[in-house]
């Protein structure tokens, strides 16, 4: 009898992509556990033929391994008792790292852009037939989800900073796509935050690689044993772009690799932030022995992943609907400048929905500056971790009045059925409405979309 893992949580973005890639990996039976609540999710599982359970002590009690979403503590009653019984528990990180080890690790890792640059990776390896596993904090439509179980010996992983768990992980490959200040619920200012990427850039063997973004500049603190290529927009960069043309959502550009034209890509995903995304995605795949003709070919078709300037439709009157994942200031500020490029003659209407008190409180300034492309915005209320419940440390309206001093309409309006009732009433055909934010905030969009 082989295996059996049961995964607590298991609707989760990342335990629903362990779950589908551990039947392979592990030869295993899966079971999986959660709320009632719909998820994207649920569609994923049910593809992959792997059963959701209520959540019961007794979902654990053949299983051979738990596996526990970082939402829950020891207490939770599934937890408890595979404790009780004995039955080892790993968290998602510590088991996602037990994975890696398994292939040639590529890690994906940065404040922004994680998923993304994921999604680029994993599609064009795809492409040209590396089969590779993936597994990606969103679902993509170029890989078929927010997982595939590839039979190649590559491992493309999305890998996230918060609490260090990417140390969990000791890739063969890494990309740092940024390094900024972010998670001030765990870290302390952005010097922790840099020892942890420098911690994990170590981790990377001499005969693995690095990438970072050339402009960056925390970039100058990661060090390792591993030799480094950069990627950007500037002269200095190993792999970068020149001739950049912005046209609707689309942009177009020379590649060069070492001081040398390699060939042209036309990006159907907006913004500049897409294009360090790509680069680093060339970068990558030219190490690994793509032939780099494949991988513009492939970056061409890329269309993007849910929650990144995902196109919702249009309300009746043809105002345009678009929602992005965009939490942090830099995100916010890049997310709007690549639509202010790609929709010139757009009034721009942002709503934002904070994301943590903790977050919003460390970078309420930082957030107050970063809707200068916006023409109007809205705040929502603060959406609360459950680790922070109660702790009721800033407002939204406070957030809101910091922006209209920055000479930009900006109101306060909280709920989220409350936001959709003023957009419903105001919107005009010329309209672009952008809602930002990691938590609930794109129901907004989704109850104005004719």
């Amino acid at each position: 009898m082989g295996l059996h893992i049961h995964f607590v949580g298991i609707k989760g973005t990342g335990m629903s992509a362990l779950a589908q890639i551990s039947a392979r990996i592990e030869g295993a039976t899966i079971s999986g556990s959660d709320v009632e609540e719909s998820f994207f999710t649920d569609s994923v599982l049910k593809r992959a033929k792997i059963p959701v359970l209520g959540f019961s002590p007794s979902n654990v009690e053949k299983a051979d391994l738990v596996v526990a979403s970082a939402a829950y503590t020891n207490q939770h009653p599934e937890i408890a008792r595979a404790l009780e019984l004995n039955i080892p528990v790993m968290t998602y990180p510590q088991f996602l790292g037990r994975l890696l080890s398994k292939k040639r690790g590529i890690s994906v890792a940065g404040t922004h852009g994680k998923t993304t640059t994921t999604a680029m990776l994993g599609m064009v390896m795809l492409n040209a037939d590396f089969d590779p596993t993936i597994v990606v904090g969103s679902d993509v439509p170029s890989i078929g989800g927010n997982a595939h179980s590839g039979t190649g010996e590559f491992f493309v992983a999305e890998s996230c900073e918060y609490r260090r768990h990417f140390l969990n992980y000791s890739p063969e490959h890494l990309i740092i796509t940024n390094i900024e200040f972010d998670h001030p619920d765990y870290f302390q200012d952005l010097d922790d935050v840099i020892s942890a990427f420098a911690e994990l850039a170590q981790k990377v063997p001499e005969h693995g690689h690095i990438y970072l973004w050339a402009e960056d500049p925390n970039r100058q603190a990661i060090h390792g044993s591993a030799p480094i290529t950069t990627f950007g927009l500037s002269d200095a960069a190993d792999v970068r772009a020149t001739e950049i043309l912005f046209r609707d959502e689309q942009s177009s550009m020379k590649i060069m690799l070492k001081g040398q034209y390699v060939g042209d890509l036309d990006l159907h995903v907006a913004g500049r932030h897409n294009i360090l995304n790509a680069l680093a995605t060339i970068a990558v795949c030219h190490e690994i022995g793509i032939p780099i003709k494949e991988v513009l070919d492939s970056l061409s078709k890329f269309t993007g992943t849910k929650r990144r300037f995902e196109h919702l439709g249009c309300n009746t009157n043809g105002a345009l609907i678009v929602d992005d994942y965009a939490h942090h200031p830099t995100e916010i500020r890049t997310t709007l400048e690549g639509a202010r490029l790609s929709f010139p003659d757009r009034r721009i209407r942002a709503v934002f929905q904070p994301h943590t008190f903790s977050r919003t409180e460390k970078l309420l300034q930082e957030f107050s500056l970063a809707f200068q492309s916006a023409d109007e915005v809205v705040i929502a209320d603060v959406f609360a971790s459950a680790r922070e419940q109660g702790n009721q440390t800033v407002s939204a309206h406070t957030l809101a009045e910091l922006i209209q001093k920055q000479g930009i309409q900006a109101r306060y309006i909280g709920t989220l059925d409350d936001i959709k009732h003023y957009l419903a009433q105001t919107l005009a055909p010329e309209d672009l409405v952008l809602t930002l934010g990691a938590g609930d905030v794109y129901k907004v969009g989704l109850g104005i979309v004719s």
